[in-house]
Parts: structure tokens; C-alpha cells; sequence
């Protein structure tokens, strides 16, 4: 994986963490209003994370094709 794209990821996930330890001192404390602040939040942090493990895995696929089609080009 790219440097650029685990640094990122990185931070996503720490951020996701802190979601989720909030969410659970909510819980502990028994109040729900402000967890439901939270949900959209770690939601949206899990899209990202998804969504920069698809590029990586889209760049690989771009990768693959370029080197297949140099492959047939020389032959």
C-alpha cells in the first residue's frame, strides 16, 4: 500500500477508535443522546476507511493491467 494511503488510513482508524471510546463512556454512563450524535460519526470514518482500501485495491488492479498489456505488446 502507498505511504500516502496508510498515513491516512492511519489517522482514520484513530479517529474511528475515538468514536468508538466515546461511544462506549456514553453507554457506561447510560445516556444515548449523545451516542446517537456518535453513530453517524464512526459511520462515516468506516466509509472512508473502506473507501481508501478500494482505491488501493483499484490502483493494484490498474498495475496488474499495465503490466498484462505490456506483456502482449512485446509479444
Amino acid at each position: 500500500m502507498n505511504n500516502k494511503y496508510i498515513e491516512a488510513r492511519n489517522v482514520l482508524i484513530k479517529a474511528r477508535d475515538e468514536v468508538l471510546r466515546e461511544l462506549t463512556v456514553c453507554g457506561q454512563n447510560g445516556g444515548t443522546g449523545r451516542a446517537g450524535s456518535y453513530a453517524p460519526q464512526l459511520v462515516n470514518l468506516q466509509g472512508a476507511i473502506d473507501a481508501i482500501d478500494r482505491m488501493e485495491v483499484d490502483t493494484s488492479k490498474d498495475r496488474m493491467a499495465e503490466v498484462r498489456a505490456a506483456k502482449t505488446a512485446k509479444q
